[in-house]
């Protein structure tokens, strides 16, 4: 079998990259845990044990798109690690929007573990702690819990950035631009939640929800996943090493593609995954009624489906029959069919735009292309 060599590089890069982000992430995270008071800090340990066993995606690209930036400047002996620190507060933001997400979609587990609301709500329950209120809930309290826990990991990202780049000439931009990443990811979490039930609006003609259904669920690819997962760290890590601005706006549109890819194939893994590979919920997408490509189109190109469909989008107890008879659903409607082609036109897009690239050093084009191959080879 042939050896894919742009994957072999982007494995060697992103295996370096993560044995020293890895080892700088769990030092931090041993200051998190020192919290002087003793109630807050079991809540700190929650933060740094989520803080570890990510992929590390983000961080990686942080640090490449720094690479790629200072080898664009002619500068190929270079120290990496001076990228580092980005890339910690981008896991360490991408750690505090998880524990929110985990609210909102009432999950269970994430990285294989159980998640920051869910803990709290155990420790409650072994504990026999009563409810202060009539009107309190365990759950309830766990939630608000969770919300204080995110919002620490995000201003902790942020504190982390302003004080290991203090002397940076370029921090300024570096934290208006990592917090337009904060909003617009906030601003794809508020349609993603709110888009189930808008898209319901009587008032709404049938073509005019069709086009709103399209739209939203590819501004939500863009704000949700393609900003803050694939353009936004390379982006930052491309402002440190002080990219030109047409350099960096070349690379977005690539990576936009990338992105969105990226996302539609986390859509196709969250309702035909194996759960024990993907750490986290299989079929909660379905559970949530997540508006999703799959879902859009059987609402809007085979309706003949949709209601067999709908009896299982949005059911509380999703089964794993029930799963199985979404997976059917999506693939005899040719849903899932169509979604692969989508996925496959953004990748070949990134590819064709790779090649254009003309300040890309040849070695940085080949890790890119691999990252394309990882990204098409995953199952989690």
């Amino acid at each position: 079998m042939r050896k894919d060599k742009n994957l072999e590089a982007f494995r060697q890069f992103y295996g370096e990259t993560f044995a020293r982000l890895e080892k700088k992430t769990k030092a931090y995270n041993k200051t998190l845990k020192k919290d002087d008071n003793p109630i807050i800090r079991p809540f700190m340990e929650d933060l740094a044990d989520l803080n570890e066993g990510g992929k590390m995606l983000r961080g990686m690209l942080v640090v490449f798109g720094y690479q790629i930036a200072r080898h664009a400047r002619g500068a190929f002996d270079i120290d990496l690690s001076v990228s580092d620190e980005l890339a910690q507060t981008f896991e360490m933001f991408q750690t505090g929007v998880l524990i929110h997400d985990d609210i909102i979609d009432n999950a269970a587990q994430r990285r294989g573990k159980i998640t920051v609301h869910r803990r709290y709500e155990h420790r409650l329950d072994v504990r026999d702690i009563r409810m202060v209120s009539g009107i309190e809930k365990p759950q309830e309290i766990a939630k608000s819990v969770g919300i204080c826990v995110g919002d620490i990991g995000i201003y902790n990202a942020n504190k982390l950035l302003a004080d290991s780049y203090e002397t940076e000439p370029a921090l300024g931009r570096l934290i208006s631009y990592f917090d337009d990443i904060v909003i617009q990811t906030i601003r794809g979490e508020l349609l993603d939640v709110v888009l189930p039930y808008e898209i319901q609006d009587p008032g709404i003609g049938e073509d005019e929800r069709a086009k709103l259904l399209e739209k939203s669920i590819y501004d939500i690819y863009f704000l949700k996943t393609a900003g803050y997962s694939v353009i936004g760290p390379l982006h930052l890590g491309m402002i440190l090493g002080g990219a030109e601005a047409n350099e960096m706006a070349a690379l977005d549109r690539c990576a936009r593609d990338i992105g969105i890819a990226y996302q539609i194939m986390d859509d196709i893994l969250g309702v035909f995954a194996d759960p024990e590979i993907l750490g986290k919920d299989v079929g909660s997408d379905v559970a949530e009624y997540k508006q999703t490509i799959l879902y859009m189109y059987v609402r809007t190109m085979k309706p003949e489906y949709a209601e067999e469909l709908l009896q299982y989008y949005g059911k509380k107890h999703v089964t794993s029959k029930d799963i199985e008879q979404v997976q059917r659903i999506f693939e005899e409607s040719g849903a899932l069919a169509y979604a692969q082609s989508v996925l496959a036109d953004h990748f070949d897009s990134a590819e064709r735009k790779i090649s254009r690239m003309k300040f890309m050093d040849a070695e940085d084009k080949k890790i890119l292309r691999g990252f394309i191959s990882y990204c098409k080879g995953r199952r989690k």
